[in-house]
């Protein structure tokens, strides 16, 4: 059995023992949905098991295991696009029964497996664009997705798609090929998915390769319902004969996008619509070269009522035939109610052109090279009720028109403009009075490098956007305003509130403001949403707690987190709702006489403290001995008196009566050091102490109830232990009962319990012989 042993434990440790743990992700928000993007994740990691959106793309995942979702059955939005995903387990996705977004484009999946989405019945949005897949649809793969209405399938590798591979939507809101490189499609496969709104097709190899196969795609996709929008195309006159089934089916909307041809391909292109049921056609990225050579007349459109232009560039746009025969293009142009030409070089259009557009109800001019001049000539110079009268929405953002008061001369005869699009434009100023179309309800002059703006502003607007100027203040009467964004400027205080009676959404984030107070707030009767955000918030604790606890009650705020302080400077960066300000900032006054009182009582403390404990008592005597430390013995040539007389004021009688005559009257006679009598005038008494005691041999103290009361008693005693006590002599005159001695002279209890001492006799047959005790003791070397 021991023989066995070594090897299972090898064996076990082989295969790993214990369960290899998986990374964690931190980066989860309260509503449960964590962004582990971008993390260098290698394998699905621990989250919470509540999470309901999960972001793992841009990582290096390369599997997905049986196991490594089974825990997250709440998972409604899952993202593992753009990792180097080439297997995964066929009950990896079952327990997501809640699942609704699946992307796993840009990957390395080279099969599909209809066991992946058996289970994903809630699955609304699918992407599967941009794998290594080169058939789609063994078996039934998305059989269960009832629910599906967003599509993306499709990689240049992709070869084969059989006819049973989309079974099981019924509506697709969305659907978008990608089949550049498709060799085999079997007829009708497209056409098992009952209805599509708008499907997105890029077949430029079969377009090249294979008219038959393209012809079969483009029938299975067209219906009068389905708006098609053709991708990445290559192609000449002699490829254009699958675009005929569009046309033949009767779709209604037509999208060119990122195409490349000739210009008589799309007029070839162009004339192949005649009669078609198209209401809607649309160019987008494409480039058309060469020089007409065909002669091809415009088609007769009874029912294109749109038209959708962006970024088409004509290599000699001067020749081509929409611009020399304007008669051939009336009956297009009298029909129209949506014109889109964005981002294409135009400079000029003719005012005989906009003469035509008079059921024209929306344009968009937005990008292009419109001056004051050209813009005067393409709007008929505003004459009224000539030019454009069906207009509602005009957007001519991100030109070259200057002056403002033209632009008001020239809306003003549109009596059903509703929308006017002026941002990006460059403006300065702004005249001081102008006039506008009463209909006009929303003005956009964002971004126009406006300082000022003044009453030209319209006052039936309800929406006015002027984000992102140099304005400092805005203070005008707009009693219609319900929505006004004013974000990006220079303005350092809300505007007034009472201009604007019936404003609801206020757009003001990214300005330098300091703060705002509740009044201001209260000012606006009707606001709902605000938006305010900035770094330059002065976070004072009236602020804060206005900000924290009332301001939700008035408004809803839109990005909490966008608040941010910028002083006091401990709080600099700090999120107001994160901010925290103490006692002292937000009750000085208070806090600051609370302070006083505090200390005042302290102090009287610290006093009553010290007297009670003498604590200045206690510093003298360190100071003392300091100075007795530091000071030099005095040598035996100045040493002058036989004793230091130590002795309170009140026993002065007894001293200059009765000790003085005795000892100085001797034979021979003693030398006394009074310091009433032997100390010098106008020297520190502290000094004068240890001086007399530091020349004399003995030091006397008379010791009596005054003795221990006195303050400079202590201090010549305390500061003969420091330099020769074994020299001091004490003459107690009076009984002194030890409770009676202060605590402090510990060495006095000590002497007078552990030495002999000198008592003044009471009896006056004893005083001889303490005289000459006393004597005796003096003349002891």
């Amino acid at each position: 059995m021991l023989v066995f042993l070594p090897l299972l434990m090898l064996s076990w440790g082989a295969h790993g023992g214990l369960p290899h743990p998986r990374p964690k992700c931190d980066r989860c928000d309260e509503n449960f949905a964590c962004d582990c993007s971008s993390s260098n994740l290698q394998e699905v990691p621990a989250v919470s098991t509540s999470v309901k959106s999960l972001d793992l793309s841009f990582n290096e995942i390369k599997t997905i295991g049986q196991d490594d979702l089974c825990d997250y059955s709440n998972l409604e939005v899952l993202i593992l696009r753009s990792n180097v995903i080439s297997s995964i387990a066929e009950q990896g996705f079952s327990t997501l029964n809640k699942l609704e977004v699946l992307d796993l484009s840009d990957n390395r999946l080279n099969d599909l497996s209809e066991m992946w989405f058996k289970r994903l019945s809630s699955l609304k949005h699918l992407n599967l664009l941009g794998n290594k897949y080169e058939t789609f649809g063994k078996g039934s793969l998305l059989h269960s997705m009832v629910k599906l209405s967003t599509l993306i399938v499709g990689n240049p590798f992709l070869a084969s798609v059989s006819e049973d591979s989309f079974i099981g939507p019924n509506h697709l809101q969305s659907f978008v090929f990608y089949g550049s490189g498709l060799k085999n499609y079997q007829p009708g496969s497209f056409s098992r998915i009952n209805s599509i709104d708008e499907v997105t097709v890029s077949i430029d190899g079969p377009f090249q390769r294979d008219t038959a196969l393209t012809t079969d795609i483009l029938r299975d996709l067209s219906r009068p319902d389905t708006k098609i929008i053709l991708s990445d195309l290559r192609i000449s006159r002699e490829q254009l004969m699958p675009f005929q089934v569009v046309f033949q089916k009767g779709v209604k909307s037509i999208l060119l996008r990122n195409l490349s041809c000739s210009t008589d391909t799309i007029v070839s292109l162009l004339g192949m619509t005649q009669h078609s049921m198209l209401t809607s056609i649309g160019l987008e990225d494409c480039e058309f070269n060469g020089e007409l050579t065909v002669s091809v007349e415009f088609p007769k459109l009874d029912f294109v009522n749109e038209i959708y232009v962006k970024n088409v560039k004509l290599a000699k746009f001067y020749i081509f035939p929409a611009l020399h025969t304007i008669t051939q293009l009336v009956q297009i142009l009298t029909h129209l109610t949506r014109v889109a030409v964005i981002e294409s070089n135009v400079f000029a259009m003719p005012h005989e052109t906009t003469f035509l557009l008079y059921n024209l109800e929306y344009m968009d001019m937005s990008r292009n090279q419109l001056t004051d001049l050209t813009l005067r000539e393409a709007l008929c110079d505003g004459l009224r009720s000539a030019c454009l009268p069906s207009i509602t929405v005009f957007n001519i953002s991100s030109n070259y028109i200057r002056s403002f008061q033209t632009l008001s001369h020239l809306f003003e005869g549109m009596k059903m403009l509703a929308a006017l699009d002026l941002s990006l434009n460059v403006f300065h100023t702004m005249p001081e009075a102008c006039a506008w179309p009463q209909s006009l309800r929303y003005l956009n002059l964002s971004s126009c490098q406006l300082r000022r703006v003044t009453a030209c502003l319209p006052r039936t607007l309800h929406v006015l956007d002027l984000s992102y100027n140099d304005l400092t203040v805005f203070e005008h009467n707009m009693p219609n305003l319900t929505e006004v964004h004013l974000s990006g400027n220079r303005l350092k205080t809300l505007p007034e509130g009472r201009l604007f009676a019936h404003l609801e959404v206020l757009y003001i984030k990214g300005n330098p403001f300091i703060s705002f107070s509740q009044n201001q707030i209260s000012n606006y009767g009707s606001l709902r949403i605000l938006e305010a955000g900035a770094d330059t918030y002065v976070c004072s604790c009236e602020f804060v707690s206005f900000f924290k606890h009332e301001l939700s009650h008035l408004v809803k705020l839109d990005r909490k987190q966008a608040y941010i302080c910028s002083s006091p400077f401990a709080l600099r960066g700090v999120e107001v709702t994160d901010a925290h300000l103490s006692v002292f900032e937000c009750h000085a006054s208070l806090a600051f006489s609370t302070l006083c009182a505090f200390v005042l009582v302290v102090v009287i403390s610290a006093v009553v403290m010290c007297h009670k404990l003498h604590v200045v008592w206690y510093l003298q005597m360190t100071w003392a001995w300091i100075q007795a430390k530091r000071r030099p013995a005095a040598r035996k040539d100045q040493v002058c008196y036989d004793a230091f007389v130590s002795y309170s004021e009140r026993d002065v009688e007894w001293v200059e009566e009765l000790l003085v005559p005795e000892l100085e009257g001797a034979e021979p006679p003693f030398r006394l050091c009074l310091h009433k009598r032997d100390f010098l005038p106008g020297g520190w008494i502290a000094d004068s102490i240890m001086a007399a005691m530091e020349k004399s041999h003995r030091t006397l103290f008379i010791v009596t109830e005054h003795f221990v009361q006195s303050d400079w008693c202590r201090f010549e005693l305390e500061y003969s232990h420091f330099r020769l006590f074994d020299a001091a002599i004490l003459i107690v005159l009076e009984p002194i009962p030890d409770s009676t001695i202060p605590k402090r002279f510990c060495k006095l209890r000590k002497i007078m319990n552990s030495r002999t001492y000198l008592e003044w006799p009471e009896e006056d047959s004893e005083r001889p012989r303490f005289w000459q005790s006393l004597k005796d003791t003096l003349h002891m070397p």
